[in-house]
């Protein structure tokens, strides 16, 4: 795997600032737990994780040691996730609310796979049609296929088509859907059966997640699970946030892998997520 630790460190440079704190000689636990939660780890993680490192090093550990040991406890929680790797053949659905960044992390996500075979963009967004022009540019723009279905009004339709094609990846760009009704969260699911019948495999569900809410992308991620089986997890805009902190509980509670995370606007910028260089890019030097 690339390191990305440099480009990763920009991107959570206003996250860093939060927990700065770790460079007080003075430090205290109090002050640890205040840092933790704004960085948007949320006061129970932050607790747990500073109880389990106070059984460590001790009430007096110095402020090295603190942080030593705390960068070894969000290490460990992260390691612990499932991980999986994307090779081909593989169909893929990108799912999550509106502004979350599904249109743009597809096109991101076709840039970096069209390196290990031929890649196909899928306009499954139906009711916008602004969302199939926008992909179609991003198709033309990396260098891969674009199937938009025109003529077709059924998402659903869109995505068999899509699936009976020949292509090591196939990415499937969905509309944004409100979390809380059902009607669209059904019709996720929907698309997400028509591929399956036209292609014999089950694609895999990739729940995109706007960084900068930070922790309430939990709560968007627990609806989408009542409909859908999420197979990964991709977090986006992590370069403008303070809340960077938030993926460690959203990894705990959702127990899905995290594949790939944001970390700037260009196509590149879509990085795979990697435990120890987050925590080493959360914590700097």
């Amino acid at each position: 795997m690339k390191n990305y630790l440099s480009r990763i460190k920009k991107a959570l440079f206003k996250t860093r600032e939060t927990i700065s704190i770790f460079d007080n000689p003075e430090l205290s636990w109090d002050d640890v737990e205040e840092a933790l939660i704004l960085a948007d780890l949320g006061p129970v993680v932050a607790e747990e994780i500073i109880e389990d490192a106070k059984k460590e090093v001790g009430e007096s550990a110095s402020s090295y040691g603190i942080k030593l040991e705390i960068k070894n406890k969000i290490k460990d929680i992260l390691s612990k996730i499932p991980s999986v790797s994307i090779t081909p053949p593989e169909i893929m659905l990108l799912v999550g609310v509106n502004g979350s960044g599904k249109t743009t992390t597809a096109g991101k996500l076709a840039y970096r796979l069209k390196e290990q075979g031929r890649v196909l963009l899928v306009a499954a967004d139906t009711f916008r049609a602004a969302a199939r022009e926008q992909l179609k540019k991003l198709a033309e723009m990396v260098g891969v296929d674009y199937f938009g279905g025109e003529g077709m009004k059924d998402p659903a339709a869109v995505g068999f088509e899509a699936a009976r094609r020949p292509y090591d990846f196939i990415i499937i760009d969905t509309a944004g859907r409100l979390h809380t009704k059902e009607d669209l969260m059904r019709e996720a699911l929907k698309i997400k059966k028509s591929v399956e019948k036209a292609s014999g495999k089950t694609p895999r569900v990739l729940l995109v997640l706007d960084g900068t809410i930070g922790q309430n992308s939990i709560y968007q991620a627990e609806e989408f699970s009542k409909a859908l089986k999420i197979d990964g997890i991709i977090i986006t805009k992590l370069d403008g946030t303070a809340k960077g902190g938030a993926l460690v509980p959203i990894a705990m509670k959702l127990q899905a892998p995290i594949l790939f995370i944001g970390v700037g606007e260009g196509m590149e910028d879509l990085v795979p997520f990697d435990p120890s260089e987050f925590v080493e890019a959360l914590f700097g030097a």
